[in-house]
């Protein structure tokens, strides 16, 4: 936060006749300045200084006029003669150091702010400033030590604890700062922002829970904070609470049609959600605001693609292309969009310029092995998928296609390895656990076929072929007692074709 606040000196000094009509001019001019009249504060200053230009507050207080009003190069020749004038100012020097900030002159402010600090060693606020003009050329740690020596004067500086936790997020140090957000809300317990900084940092450690807390925290403070609003739905789509996520950015949207943010993030998960339409829509309405987003028509055209408008997503696709030719997820689109129209060849033409546009397009890689899996050209497949997990081993599609690929040349004992990293990925995926139950049946490890099957009814207890499946794997590892009972389960879930198994096996 900037806190350039100019320190301005009312004083009355005792003056001989000379001086007397200086002084009346000159506490006109502080009347003036803090009335915010500049110019009546800067005509005031100036009758002062042409009858006795030997003050130096005379000169100060005319700068910090001239400060206020944006004429920052004057304001300094001011605070330039008033140190002249009075070498032991402080003042003087701390408000042409803010002044100096307000040009950009970093190392000038600093080098004030070091002259106030030594003239007056406890002075708070040129530590506080000096600490944001080393923040602004990143010397962060140095920065901390000036927020710090503020704490050490006065403990209860809330935002020097909120300064610093901000600096330590810059510098990735998460526990620091949730350690200096955390003081100051005990400091101040209903200031929003210090919640939301938390929270912030929060994330960053990965405890989402925590921050979701300070986060609601800060709703309760201050009802139209949208970002905080934003982060909240950002966390409650991790948890896979789409559907509170999307009411977190419809609030943000009703407050502000244009937070584009919002209407992406909002996009996308109705995306997921199979709401096209309205993904579209979304979509559109940031496009109205900004047309040259080329990551909004992927989108869009993405979305276009999944609701069968294969034309209106080959337009978008072709659009960002023709607006950059080196768009590798671009060509990537096209690749996928012609494999669902079955151009098989025109897939891998594409998917061919998404890989040479960016040999580390994963995904591009993923694609083709897609689309040589269609053409039956399974080599292939398979080294276009190691490719793609080479580049990124957490690539959940890749491992399931290849053990599908592996499967079809009839490597079950590969496509098991593959299912089993797809597993790591994504535990809560019936279909993995169903591909290693079937191949370890095809490799006759009926137990082991069990054990996956039993991690499949774990997740869907309702679904009665589940139950036939591990039926058939019990029976052939010896456990027709087993075997009756999940026959028994299905008939209950009202599986007809069970009966006869219970009336053939069971007495």
């Amino acid at each position: 936060m900037k806190n350039f606040a100019l320190v301005i000196v009312l004083s009355f000094l005792s003056l001989c006749s000379f001086s007397q009509t200086a002084m009346d001019f000159y506490n006109t001019g502080n009347d003036k300045l803090d009335q915010k009249d500049f110019t009546g504060a800067l005509e005031a200053f100036t009758k002062a200084i042409s009858i006795d230009d030997t003050k130096s507050n005379f000169f100060m207080n005319r700068g910090i006029v001239k400060s206020e009003i944006g004429d920052y190069r004057s304001a300094i020749e001011d605070f330039s003669k008033s140190v002249e004038l009075d070498t032991a100012n402080k003042l003087a020097f701390f408000n042409r150091g803010n002044t100096q900030h307000m040009l950009r002159n970093y190392a000038g402010s600093i080098e004030d702010f070091d002259k106030a600090i030594a003239l007056d060693t406890t002075f708070i606020p040129a530590f506080f400033n000096r600490a944001q003009a080393e923040a602004e050329i990143g010397n962060y740690r140095d920065a901390i030590e000036d927020y710090e020596k503020c704490i050490v004067i006065d403990p209860a500086y809330e935002k020097a604890f909120r300064n610093k936790g901000t600096l330590y997020m810059k510098l990735k140090k998460y526990e620091f700062a949730v350690e200096d957000f955390t003081y100051a809300v005990q400091l101040i317990p209903n200031d929003p922002n210090a919640h939301y900084n938390r929270a912030l940092a929060y994330v960053e450690l990965g405890n989402i829970r925590a921050a979701l807390i300070d986060l609601n925290k800060v709703i309760e403070l201050d009802p139209k904070h949208i970002y905080a609003y934003f982060h909240r739905a950002n966390i409650k789509y991790k948890l896979n609470d789409k559907t509170d996520a999307i009411s977190d950015y419809n609030h943000i949207i009703s407050i502000d049609p244009t937070f584009e943010d919002a209407l992406i993030a909002r996009a996308d998960i109705k995306k997921e959600l199979k709401n096209y339409t309205e993904a579209i829509d979304d979509y559109n309405n940031v496009l109205l605001q900004d047309t040259s987003i080329l990551e909004i028509y992927l989108s869009r055209g993405d979305a276009f693609m999944r609701s069968g408008d294969n034309k209106a997503a080959n337009h978008d696709f072709l659009y960002v292309l023709k607006n950059d030719t080196s768009n590798s997820t671009a060509a990537y689109f096209m690749g996928v969009l012609k494999f669902e129209m079955n151009e098989l060849q025109e897939s891998i033409n594409y998917m061919n310029k998404a890989i040479t546009l960016d040999s580390n397009n994963a995904q591009a890689y993923v694609g083709r092995g897609n689309t040589n899996h269609a053409m039956r050209n399974f080599i292939g497949s398979i080294e276009d998928y190691s490719k793609a997990i080479e580049l990124n081993p957490t690539n959940l599609e890749a491992y399931k296609n290849r053990a599908t690929t592996r499967s079809e040349l009839g490597d079950y004992r590969s496509a098991i390895l593959d299912n089993v990293k797809a597993i790591q990925l994504d535990s809560t995926n019936i279909d993995l656990y169903l591909n290693n139950a079937n191949l370890k049946m095809a490799l006759e490890k009926f137990a082991e076929a069990v054990t996956d099957l039993d991690k499949v009814i774990a997740l869907e207890s309702t679904n009665p072929i589940y139950y036939m499946k591990r039926a058939e794997a019990k029976l052939k590892s010896n456990d027709k007692s087993g075997a009756c009972k999940d026959w028994h389960t299905a008939v209950y879930l009202g599986y007809q074709e069970a009966v006869q198994k219970v009336l053939d096996n069971c007495n």
